[in-house]
């Protein structure tokens, strides 16, 4: 569903054609350009290199370099960032992490999902994945970075200028400084390929976006393409016009000193950004006007299970509440988010959008009780279970080959129906995995 200061009637599928034509999932690999050289500029800067690692004046650079695969990233280059954030950390000049991208069309436009199907098809397993296996590799690579973020004790910047998706949204939305544009994209779309919206972002959708527009955005893959609409949901700090960012990324390069603490090391960072920011009326926001919508519509599925439903139920009554909205709203507005919205989740995998649920409902419920899953390496884990075990079935493989391969646009679900999606087989696939193959993190890693 199109969301922003323009409503456009761009469908899951017409969006799956614009990421497709550029290539941006493709399985081709890649090599990241890392040194391990010992001075403080440890990266050549090749234009041939698909990640761009350089730290100069206080300042290390991660710069995600595939423009013309909208700068999609594979394991290879997500294990590479992740090294490259620990060098900075651990070696004591970086003052702080700014997170770039090349060219002016996509700061991260996801993963590489083809190259993930296709090592499932190679080397299929039951429930587990073996630790050697690639896709137990890309996600232990991805989650293992997200922890890093949330923790990381310097501050991370990320310039978001053009299309921020999947695990684009991951690699920046944990961060502090997230800058946004006039062209910058959000979307969480996993839903209408079989996935499901991962990397921490039920994180965000419990802590930061307002109402229930963090489970809207997941369960319909809602784009974002306004600075208004990026400001009021959360998932940008800062708007700065896209002529400004070259100012900017000078600003940032003048030299930075550690701090002990982060706080005043962010200081030192927002007073490089404040000539460069515009303000915004967030108000004004197209996602303010549908709040109270959402709200009505979405809310009250986060506490399905008190409410002595199962995660299908829930998402049938949302189906059942938009309708009610796109028959009797007076406003057109109203009428056409409703529509758009329904038209969203009766697109999507019958199996993901009930995990979804399961997992933001979670997320949500343990966030406000100081639960399990408030902490970011509990969620990741849950989120790697699911993740991993959702790639090997039929939903993922079919979906990819429907939307990205043959672009048939018609992915057969199994099961077809909300109704056969029950609530057990959602536990089994986010049960706790044995210790010697769950997601390996250490927490002291960055300190």
């Amino acid at each position: 569903m199109a969301i922003g200061s323009a409503r456009s009637a761009m469908t899951p599928n017409r969006f799956f054609d614009m990421i497709s034509l550029s290539r941006s999932l493709s399985s081709i690999l890649f090599t990241s350009v890392i040194s391990n050289a010992t001075c403080q500029n440890f990266s050549t800067s090749s234009v041939e290199g698909t990640l761009l690692v350089s730290q100069e004046r206080g300042l290390g650079k991660i710069t995600i370099n595939r423009p013309k695969a909208l700068n999609a990233k594979n394991c290879e280059m997500v294990e590479a960032a992740h090294q490259a954030l620990e060098e900075f950390v651990k070696r004591k000049e970086a003052a702080a992490v700014l997170t770039d991208s090349s060219g002016d069309k996509a700061f991260c436009a996801g993963g590489d999902i083809r190259d993930i199907r296709q090592a499932v098809l190679d080397t299929s397993y039951r429930k587990n994945p073996p630790t050697n296996h690639r896709v137990a590799r890309v996600f232990q690579a991805e989650y293992s970075l997200m922890c890093d973020i949330v923790n990381c004790p310097i501050p991370y910047i990320s310039l978001c200028n053009g299309i921020w998706m999947g695990f684009g949204v991951g690699f920046a939305v944990h961060g502090d400084v997230r800058v946004v544009t006039e062209n910058t994209t959000f979307a969480m779309p996993e839903n209408m390929i079989g996935l499901w919206p991962d990397v921490g972002f039920a994180r965000v959708a419990a802590k930061t976006t307002p109402g229930a527009v963090g489970l809207y955005l997941a369960l319909t893959g809602g784009r974002l393409k306004s600075p208004e609409d990026l400001l009021y949901a959360g998932l940008g700090t800062h708007y700065v016009p896209s002529a400004q960012l070259p100012a900017l990324r000078a600003s940032l390069g003048k030299p930075l000193d550690r701090q002990a603490d982060k706080q005043q090391g962010l200081e030192q960072i927002l007073t490089r950004l404040a000539p460069h920011t515009e303000q915004v009326d967030a108000s004004s926001a197209q996602l303010a006007h549908d709040q109270a919508a959402i709200d009505y519509c979405f809310k009250s599925a986060l506490d399905y299970k008190a409410a002595g439903m199962s995660a299908a139920q829930a998402v049938l009554k949302i189906l059942t509440t938009l309708k009610e909205v796109a028959d009797s709203a007076q406003a057109e507005q109203d009428r056409d988010f409703a529509k758009n919205a329904m038209e969203s989740i009766q697109a999507a995998c019958p199996t993901s959008l009930c995990l979804t649920l399961h997992h933001y409902a979670q997320v949500h419920m343990d966030t406000q009780s100081q639960g399990p899953l408030s902490s970011m390496y509990n969620l990741m884990k849950q989120e790697y279970c699911g993740a991993t075990r959702m790639v090997s079935r039929h939903d993922f493989l079919d979906g990819v080959r429907a939307m990205m391969l043959d672009k048939d646009k018609s992915p057969k679900w199994d099961p077809r129906d909300l109704v056969a999606v029950t609530d057990e087989e959602l536990e089994s696939i986010v049960d706790p995995m044995p210790a010697d193959l769950e997601l390996a993190w250490k927490e002291q890693v960055l300190l």
